[in-house]
């Protein structure tokens, strides 16, 4: 049945819309536009009102601004007849075909598409032919999206890059090397366990720009070094698929040892008053009376220095005290080369580590298949993961530095930039305590003699 509002003169709206599919054949909404308006100016209607939706799946469910537009002025009967490129731009989901099929049927308004003509859903003919070909368009959406799953699987197998610049890769998964060296400065301190807000805040302060130029903040370090692409590793559905073509930033024992410390419930570093003030404060001991040392200004040659304080009623004997500046210099030095020392002994404790930890997590894996396939229940399956858990926690994150990450020298590189703080961190992670004993001389120039310090070693 032919509408007879469809003379000339009659109310047209045109719609369309531009997917990715569209898109890869060239049929952009300028050109969807323009062959609407020829037809429209061929039969002589005056175009009332022009709907667009721009990459919006007519397949899935995602709100269509346009699509609902143009059904609610259909339903005001403000418009007589609507064009479009072709029937598939409207919809090609068979459950929306009916409502549209219906709400034709209430208003009396058809369809007319420049690739196919009429289409007349008030005649059986009509709804057939729309339904054929709502479903062929269906069936090549499905086609569509199994060839595009299937390639993405085969580009993760093969460990492709992702085709995304992200931060510390170019878009084609070249490293950014200044990138690079924050993403292992960040990895290295929160593996000494400095806090990540206080490492946020120290870059944001430095004047280091995130991906968006934007201040840095715990969560954008926590998503960085949580991501497997750090240690070139390709993922697929939250799931490692393969290594991947592109270089590492680092190694994946890090990468490990990262996700670990990262992991829910993890602390996120050690718990402190405020920013520190004072690098030595109470890791240097006085050898006379065994109290932390504090810093202060020496009476006489007024330099910064630290002191055995001298309180009344206290232990502290108050008869020690050592310049400040000469002693976090030796400290410090002594700390880089004692790192290189140690890096290639803590190679094996991370190994050891990473052996126990991986054969609990396969355990999980193992447990939670169990439970997908029906062997074991629920409330089996959270007892027993709950048990592994457990077991997890008795082998916590070892406070070590991968190679990659801190050897000596890029220690001593990063040490100017570095909190308080975090070199504190440092410290603490390689001196269990440095004892200052006594000047060995009495009269004369007091220089600084590195031999009244003596480290106590973390092994």
């Amino acid at each position: 049945m032919h509408n007879h509002r469809e003379g000339e003169n009659a109310r047209a709206a045109i719609y369309t819309r531009i997917s990715k599919d569209m898109a890869l054949e060239g049929l952009g909404v300028a050109r969807q536009l323009k062959d609407c308006r020829a037809l429209a100016e061929k039969y002589g209607w005056t175009v009332v009102e022009e709907f667009e939706d721009n990459d919006v799946s007519a397949s899935g469910g995602k709100y269509r601004r346009g699509y609902e537009r143009l059904k609610a002025l259909m339903e005001a009967k403000a418009v007589d007849v609507v064009v479009v490129y072709a029937a598939d731009r409207l919809h090609r989901n068979p459950r929306e075909l009916e409502d549209w099929i219906d709400l034709a049927a209430r208003t009396g308004i058809n369809v007319h598409s420049v690739m196919s003509g009429t289409i007349d859903l008030s005649s059986p003919d009509g709804k057939t032919v729309a339904r054929v070909v709502t479903a062929f368009a269906a069936a090549e959406v499905a086609k569509t999206k199994a060839r595009i799953q299937r390639k993405h699987l085969e580009l993760a197998e093969a460990g492709a890059w992702t085709g995304r610049a992200c931060y510390g890769y170019t878009a084609d998964g070249k490293i950014v090397e200044a990138e690079a060296a924050v993403i292992r400065e960040m990895a290295a301190r929160v593996l000494h366990g400095e806090g990540h807000n206080a490492i946020a805040r120290d870059l944001t302060a430095r004047g280091i720009p995130t991906a968006q130029g934007a201040n840095w903040r715990a969560a954008s370090i926590r998503n960085i070094l949580k991501a497997p692409r750090i240690a070139g590793l390709r993922v697929h559905h939250g799931k490692i698929a393969a290594k991947g073509q592109w270089e590492a930033i680092v190694s994946e024992e890090t990468l490990a040892m990262l996700r670990a410390k990262l992991a829910p419930g993890r602390t996120e570093g050690k718990k402190r008053g405020g920013a520190r003030k004072h690098l030595l404060t109470g890791l240097l001991v006085c050898s006379k009376c065994g109290t932390g040392m504090v810093k202060s200004i020496n009476g006489k040659s007024k330099k910064p220095s630290y002191r055995c304080p001298r309180n009344a009623g206290a232990a502290a004997c108050g008869g020690t005290t050592i310049v400040a500046a000469e002693t976090e210099a030796w400290l410090a030095e002594a700390a880089f080369q004692f790192q290189d020392a140690r890096v290639v002994d803590e190679e094996d404790r991370t190994g050891e580590w990473l052996e126990k930890i991986g054969a609990l997590d396969a355990r999980l894996e193992e447990l939670a298949a169990d439970y997908g396939s029906g062997v074991i229940s629920r409330n089996e399956w959270l007892a027993a993961r709950a048990a592994v858990e457990r077991q997890k926690a008795q082998y916590p994150v070892p406070i070590v530095r991968p190679r990659e990450l801190t050897t000596g020298a890029m220690l001593r590189d990063a040490w100017p930039d570095m909190t308080t703080s975090a070199r504190r961190a440092v410290l603490d992670d390689i001196f269990v305590k440095v004892v200052v004993i006594p000047r060995r001389q009495v009269t004369g120039l007091k220089s600084f003699d590195p031999g009244r310090l003596v480290p106590e070693w973390r092994v």
